[in-house]
């Protein structure tokens, strides 16, 4: 190849023949990067190298050196490595960017950037606007620093000037608005100089004076307190004399709070002391996560311990660093919506900025939590479906959201305590489906406030047999330490002494009591500021120390339970505005609440917590009240996502009808987001305050209408099996029945799979046939009425009744019902009556089509994405392959259960799925599996799965048989032969006997196994089970060398039209050969 002759790409060839319109690049650069192509993004540019190297050649007007691009990009390596390097980059660059010849030129030598071609540097542009005099469009196409994620010398240099640059027209523009009077443009346009120089004295000013402009003095003295606590935060010093004199105008008119006790500290938060053992290894899971693995870290200990504090410290390490950094935090208070703390992370600027990088599908799906999201075009409500299926589809979302870019993250959440259990089922999702993400999540908690069951404790126990959590408590600060957090709170560097022993018998070394006790005003004689050992009363100190008005409003915001705004605040107290900020301020001041942008909140939730106490029990009731009216009003426009607070104060403010209305409405809203359990909860609320209401049948009707809605929710979580399912069937049935009304075909199928559940087959049919008799006006409802029926029959070991209905199901099911029938049944009845009517083939001898139906019926609930329909067919199917003892399949089945729903290790049909998984154990020499089958057997006995506790017991036989325990494996087949007869559950009677048979065996007792063995054979053909007979059969004859026996077999074989493969049919023709 000749010296600079260029290299042709494949894009040389484009026009070859035809005229092609040239493919239009956007490039940007500044903020969030994205490369797109004709409108779609190149995922390929998520790589930080390619962003680079682009960014280095497009922002260069002239062609770039080989050898000097590979000294910039590798200055540490030698030459010959430098440039090995370049190549295969440029190899990566060409096949990661079509059409690049359109765009770029490369030859031996040199890369060129065509500034002629096709393309639109954001950049670029940004540099033209800012030459030509439009700031306007420069700040519109300024929208973050440049390659946020890269620290190349070269690249900060140029992040600087541009940075400056856009400064400088930020500047020009805010002075031009505020000098024609443009009090909102000015505004908007200081906001984003603060948001590049958040202690830009002079930006904060300029706002605060365009909204004393607008008469809002609330706003300007929160732009006042956000500046504040930044520049204490930061560089540890007050506000400057002229803004400070503009707060003081501000507060000119307002009580004179000098006088009372106490004083303000100086400093917003408490300095970092100590923990220097806890601090490194938090630092160590932090470089593990940056390494590729996500993982929780947990930090607890009592409250005020400094866990938090903890966090902060981190997480201001890791954004000085560069890397995202966004946090969230969990209340205790009722009425909080579910998925909270997820939504203040997706809403957080660290976050929110790859939310537009997401394909559409997943921005659709963050919409559910996000309504901002929406586009015009799609529907203003969230779908209503509780299906579980939509809850993975969102995690998958918010997953895909937090671990977007190749930026390490870190993510904060306080007190995981009080999180609802979607946001603890979408740690555990993140951690695991992010395993090789650069994230790290920090969650504050206080065990000793956790109960048994709650799901953060499941889900530290399940992510410890990965390795993927790690816990570091705090203790309390010893003597020396706490000296020096005070004195470092008083901004001196040392304490007396007598004071420092006065603060550690007071506080014990307890931080937040430290803080507290000095602005309580603590002195060493004991003289100022009564200080008891308790925080109780520390904080009730600390609040007497509020003027009346300061206090009763700490009041009000300690019943809201939550952020809240000046605005809801003058709602629900009726206060002028004016004094009412007053007010705020004097809170602000002191330390009690602190600013959140558009809200307040408490400075610690124990603050809130005294405060409330503070409240007496008639006065609460009152004010709950006038904050559910205030939040009526101020959330009028979006009054049903507002629910769940509204429920919550009407409910505490005695206001039973209200309060119910505001639960179903709140219920359905969980639901439609996937929140199960925040649904059930919801629901079980207002039916428990129904109880209030005094008899009447529009109250038995609103009762019933709350027991369907509760249906399906507590189904998904629970099963049909469960007491709580079977109960609120039970009760809706009777509430019909009272109120002289038609069944609903819900509620039958509900009461027919209770049934179905306890082994109550006869009730189940009659159920069924109800639903068949409704057939005429409801065609879903004969659909399910003949599934009832099929698999009631195939439990009872009638396989012909049961191959009838299942077949009659799947041709009467109307595929173009298919959403309504989800929504008001949670399956879908074609790939449920597939997969059992698989069983039923398998049963009668067919193994080869079983497989093929249970393989459609696995292919068609993946295709749904529907989870219960998935969990029932992976479940069904195992079962299959079990039987049909194809190792490899169960093997790949149980793997597929794993990955759809390892973390709800507590839920439905899970006590099958466990029995397979020890059986398949046992099968490959761990004897461990037998516990984890005995577990399982436990389990169908307690936890309303007995449906499954023949088929428990029949694993547990046959693993015992496998280890030698001979005589525990028949005390397995004689429990399951008891419990088929007691219920008449016959479908595993035959393969009971066998196994009883080939035990007794083993173990001497001949006679004992003949006349089990005789048994099998002749239950098995009764039933017209060939599957179960040939594997009787077999057994039979093997122990007991018969040629009558061996005639049989051999007849029967001939029978057997599939599954010559498989071990059972091989087994009994190598037998007969033998004998042959």
């Amino acid at each position: 190849m000749e010296r600079n002759q260029r290299i042709r790409t494949p894009s040389d060839t484009r026009g070859a023949g035809r005229e092609l319109v040239p493919a239009r690049l956007e490039v940007r650069l500044l903020g969030a990067v994205e490369i797109i192509l004709d409108g779609r993004r190149l995922r390929a540019f998520d790589s930080l190298r390619l962003q680079r190297f682009l960014a280095l050649i497009a922002l260069r007007r002239d062609p770039q050196h080989r050898s000097r691009l590979a000294f910039e990009l590798w200055p540490d390596s030698d030459e010959r490595q430098a440039r090995t390097n370049l190549r295969k980059l440029l190899h990566d660059f060409r096949h990661s960017l079509p059409d690049i010849g359109e765009f770029v030129e490369i030859d031996n030598e040199t890369v060129r950037w065509i500034p002629t071609g096709p393309t639109e540097v954001d950049v670029l542009r940004f540099r033209d606007a800012m030459a030509a005099g439009d700031f306007e469009l420069a700040a519109r196409l300024y929208s973050g620093d440049l390659l946020p994620a890269c620290y190349d010398d070269w690249v900060l240099d140029e992040r600087a000037k541009l940075r400056a640059e856009a400064y400088g027209a930020l500047v020009r523009l805010t002075e031009e608005a505020a000098g024609r009077d443009d009090h909102q443009a000015t505004i908007r346009h200081a906001q984003r100089i603060i948001d590049l120089e958040p202690t830009d004295e002079a930006a904060a000013r300029i706002q605060m004076e365009a909204h004393l402009a607008l008469g809002d003095r609330a706003a300007a003295r929160r732009c006042y307190h956000r500046y504040a606590e930044v520049l204490e935060r930061d560089l540890a010093v007050a506000p400057g004399e002229a803004i400070g004199a503009m707060y003081q105008q501000l507060r000119a008119g307002a009580p004179n709070r000098d006088e009372v006790q106490g004083k303000d500290l100086p400093i917003a938060e408490s300095p970092f002391v100590g923990r220097n053992l806890e601090w490194n290894r938090l630092i160590e899971a932090w470089n593990t996560a940056r390494e590729g693995g996500a993982h929780l870290f947990l930090v607890t200990g009592e409250p005020g311990i400094g866990k938090s504090r903890l966090a902060l410290e981190l997480g201001r390490r890791v954004r000085a660093d560069g890397h995202v950094v966004a946090s969230a935090r969990a209340y205790e208070a009722a009425g909080r919506p579910p998925w909270g703390p997820v939504v203040d992370l997706l809403r957080s600027d660290a976050i929110r900025s790859h939310i537009d990088t997401l394909d559409t599908v997943w921005r659709a799906e963050l919409a559910r939590l996000l309504p901002e999201l929406r586009d015009v075009s799609q529907p203003t409500g969230p779908k209503q479906s509780g299906d579980v299926a939509q809850r993975h589809r969102l995690f998958d979302a918010v997953s895909r959201a937090i671990v977007a870019g190749d930026r390490p993250r870190l993510l904060i959440i306080d007190d995981l305590q009080w999180c609802d259990a979607e946001t603890i089922e979408l740690i555990g999702f993140v951690v695991r489906s992010g395993h090789a993400a650069p994230v790290l999540i920090v969650g504050t908690v206080r065990w000793e406030e956790i109960p048994q069951h709650h799901p953060l404790v499941g889900l530290v126990d399940a992510l410890g047999h990965d390795q993927a959590v790690a816990t570091v408590s705090l203790d309390r600060l010893d003597e020396t330490t706490t000296a020096r957090l005070a004195a470092r709170l008083r901004g001196e560097d040392t304490i007396d002494p007598e004071l420092a022993a006065r603060l550690w018998s007071e506080t014990e070394g307890n931080p937040l009591f430290v803080i507290e006790a000095l602005r309580a005003g603590i002195s060493s004689d004991g003289s100022q500021a009564v200080l008891t050992p308790t925080m109780r009363a520390v904080l009730r100190a600390r609040l007497g120390q509020l003027t009346d008005g300061a206090r009763r409003l700490a009041e009000v915001a300690a019943v809201i339970g939550r952020p809240f705004s000046v605005g809801l605040l003058v709602s629900a107290t009726g206060t002028d505005e004016d004094e009412l900020v007053d007010h705020v301020d004097e809170l602000w001041r002191r330390r009690i609440i602190r600013d959140q942008g558009l809200t307040y909140d408490f400075g610690h939730d124990k603050l809130r917590a005294v405060a409330l106490e503070m409240v007496s029990p008639a006065r609460r009731r009152q004010l709950h009240r006038a904050v559910a009216e205030a939040i009526a009003v101020e959330r009028h426009k979006d009054i049903d996502a507002a629910s769940p607070q509204l429920a919550a104060h009407y409910d505490q403010a005695g206001m039973v009808e209200p309060a119910i209305d505001a639960y179903r409405v709140a219920g359905g809203r969980a639901v439609a987001v996937s929140a199960l359990e925040e649904a059930v909860t919801m629901f079980r609320r207002a039916l428990a305050l129904l109880a209030d209401l005094p008899p009447s049948p529009d109250r038995d009707a609103l009762e019933l209408d709350i027991r369907i809605a509760l249906g399906s929710p507590l189904v998904a979580l629970e099963g049909y099996g469960s007491n709580s399912a079977h109960q609120l069937y039970e009760r809706a049935l009777s509430l019909c029945r009272k109120l002289h009304r038609p069944v609903d075909p819900p509620i039958l199928r509900g009461l027919g799979l209770a049934r179905l559940q306890g082994c109550r087959f006869d009730d189940c049919d009659e159920l069924a046939r109800a639903l068949l008799d409704d057939e005429s006006h409801d065609a879903m409802a004969g659909t399910e009425g003949r599934y009832l029926l099929g698999v009631s029959a195939f439990w009872r070991g009638d396989l012909a009744r049961a191959c009838h209905y299942l077949d009659g199901a799947i041709e009467a099911y109307d595929v173009s019902h298919r959403h309504e029938h989800l929504a008001l049944y949670a399956q879908d009845p074609k790939a449920v009556c597939l997969v059992r009517l698989a069983w039923v083939e398998l049963w009668a001898g067919d193994a080869g089509k079983a497989d093929e139906t249970a393989r459609s019926a696995l292919e068609l609930a993946v295709d749904l994405n529907r989870l219960m329909t998935l969990w029932y067919v992976i479940t069904y199917a195992a079962i299959i392959a079990a039987e049909s003892e194809d190792r490899a399949r169960l093997a790949e089945l149980l793997a597929d259960a794993d990955r759809h729903w390892k973390r709800h290790s507590e839920r439905y049909l899970m006590v099958v799925l466990e029995a397979l998984r020890g059986w398949l154990d046992v099968c490959e020499g761990s004897t461990g599996g037998i516990e984890k089958i005995v577990r399982s057997v436990a389990r169908s006995r307690s936890e309303g799965e007995t449906l499954h506790l023949t088929y428990t017991l029949l694993l547990l036989a046959r693993a015992r048989g496998m280890v030698g325990e001979f005589r525990e494996g028949r005390a397995a087949t004689r429990e399951g032969l008891s419990w088929s007869h007691k219920w008449n559950q016959r479908y595993l009677e035959a393969e009971l006997w066998r196994v009883d048979g080939e035990l007794a065996y083993r173990s001497g007792e001949t006679e004992a196994a003949a006349a089990s063995l005789r048994s099998a054979v002749e239950t098995a053909s009764a039933q017209g089970a060939g599957w179960l007979e040939l594997r009787s059969l077999h057994s039979f004859a093997s122990r007991f060398p018969d040629q009558a026996l061996r005639e049989q077999l051999a007849d029967l074989i001939e029978t057997i039209p599939s599954g010559h493969d498989l071990p059972a049919f091989r087994a009994a023709t190598g037998l007969l050969s033998e004998s042959g």
